[in-house]
């Protein structure tokens, strides 16, 4: 666990794994940030859940890694679970992590699935006293964390649009069976991303709306301006999906297409020999009496009659502008 303690004129940070020791220096009157960073020392969470007065339902809420995102307000505290987007280094997939938000009179509990987030950044601002948020409550950290969160979901719908672009050119010019999976499997990263950000989306909107008691109306524009990165952000994912679906048409029309030219192909290359095969068939077969077969000029003159014939029909089906 780490408490990151501060006012407008100083900063203290805390890192250890004694919940007394923690709840120890918290004071009144400044703001008190505390990051548990495991969601499986169930114990811990308890804990926590006791020394702070939070619900053993919402305790439920943020043990439970599988659960949606939403947001509830209860007597004393806000709450708020989101999922928080990771880069994967190996690949272009992300990792999904579960975090959730207690917020209090003059704390903030954040609840991480794993250590290592994107609040770096905000930290050494806070320690270095730069921004804003050393002047503000508890309401506006909130704001900084969820807005740094919503920054990830950003980089993931640019490296999505990327993926697609690269995938429309891969389409155009190089078409192979590898594109039918990869749409695939783009649509379910972009399903994905939709059911993640989605709710985070309509929760944000309760406070957007001036619902709760938690956040000072003077941060309302600020959350305001994450809801709307958000509806953009859901807007994009619609868009990427009607792209994938219109991608995929595209692709089987490309397919079909080409299908169709090898077809063509070949029924010209057919039509040509029919005539040429039913010459060859008449002169194949044995009978006992055909005159011109004893003609020493009857086999040169029905290969020529045969070319000709040939000729004459592939002239005929270029004026036809059949190929």
């Amino acid at each position: 666990m780490e408490l990151l303690r501060y006012d407008a004129e100083n900063v203290n940070a805390f890192s250890t794994t004694n919940l007394a020791e923690i709840k120890k220096n918290i004071h009144a009157g400044e703001v008190n940030w505390i990051n548990v960073n495991s969601l499986h020392d169930v114990k811990l969470i308890e804990q926590v859940g006791r020394e702070f007065g939070i619900h053993n339902l919402t305790l439920e809420d943020i043990a439970h890694v599988g659960h949606q995102p939403k947001m509830e307000e209860y007597e004393d505290y806000l709450f708020l679970t989101l999922k928080m987007i990771k880069p994967h280094k190996e690949d272009e997939h992300f990792y999904v992590e579960h975090i959730s938000f207690v917020l209090k009179q003059d704390l903030l509990i954040s609840f991480q699935e794993y250590e290592g987030d994107p609040f770096d950044y905000i930290r050494d601002r806070i320690n270095n006293g730069l921004g804003k948020a050393r002047g503000r409550g508890p309401d506006y950290l909130l704001f900084l964390l969820v807005d740094a969160i919503v920054d990830q979901y950003l980089v993931a719908i640019e490296s999505v649009s990327n993926q697609i672009a690269a995938l429309e050119m891969d389409i155009l010019e190089n078409p192979g069976d590898y594109v039918v999976n990869r749409i695939i499997d783009l649509k379910k990263m972009v399903t994905s991303l939709r059911k993640i950000i989605l709710p985070v989306r309509d929760s944000l909107r309760d406070i957007t709306t001036g619902e709760t008691d938690f956040i000072d109306d003077s941060f309302f524009n600020y959350y305001n301006d994450v809801y709307d990165h958000l509806k953009q952000i859901v807007e994009h994912l619609d868009n990427h999906r009607e792209s994938l679906t219109s991608l995929m048409e595209f692709y089987m029309s490309r397919i079909s297409m080409q299908m169709n030219k090898v077809m063509q192909t070949l029924t010209i290359i057919a039509t040509i020999f029919i005539p040429l095969t039913f010459l060859a068939g008449i002169y194949g077969m044995n009978f006992q009496y055909m005159p011109e077969l004893a003609w020493k000029w009857s086999y040169p003159l029905l290969l020529a009659v045969m070319l000709v014939v040939g000729i004459v029909m592939y002239i005929y089906m270029r004026r036809k502008k059949w190929f």
